[in-house]
């Protein structure tokens, strides 16, 4: 039961980092466009930067909102966005959702955030050739997430299990 609860601490924490990190990403997009000569403080070097990252048509709407719906469409939204409303749903699915669909809807979160984080990876890598520390830190937290999600789904139908034999064994007595 401890481990649970465990589980859970760590489970918020990491997406506490999260939003954190995704809070951090708007802050420098919003700095970058309002302070000319702002550097970040993730921009180590030309190949290691942030700036680069959320400034680049990839930074808002992961590159594919825009060409289809519109520059301007309401859905085309920076990511860090995104990623606050994907991290806080999951978030609250962590914290007040421990039934066996809370888990099933917290692993399809993590599936989606790991769908995106291998666009996004792979965008950041092959495409804009550079690094993005935030973005990289994210995609291992929510690799992370995901692991840990499995995990706990995996736990709680094994207690399920057993609560459904005792069940079954008391019954026969």
């Amino acid at each position: 039961k401890e481990m649970g609860k465990a589980g859970v601490a760590f489970s918020a924490l990491i997406d506490i980092g999260r939003i954190g990190l995704s809070v951090y990403s708007l802050y420098v997009k919003s700095m970058l466009g309002s302070s000319p000569g702002y550097k970040a403080h993730c921009d180590i070097s030309s190949y290691i930067t942030c700036s680069k990252t959320f400034n680049s048509s990839y930074g808002t709407g992961f590159g594919l909102i825009g060409p289809l719906l519109g520059e301007d469409h309401i859905l085309n939204q920076d990511n860090g966005v995104y990623g606050i409303i994907f991290f806080l749903m999951h978030f609250l699915l962590v914290c007040f959702a421990a039934s066996k669909l809370g888990f099933c809807l917290r692993l399809l979160n993590s599936l989606a955030l790991a769908a995106g984080s291998l666009w996004l990876a792979y965008i950041l890598f092959y495409v804009l050739k550079h690094a993005c520390i935030v973005c990289i830190a994210i995609y291992g937290l929510n690799l992370l997430a995901l692991l840990l999600d499995i995990c706990q789904l995996r736990c709680h139908s094994a207690k399920q299990k057993q609560r459904v034999a005792r069940a079954e064994k008391k019954k026969k007595k």
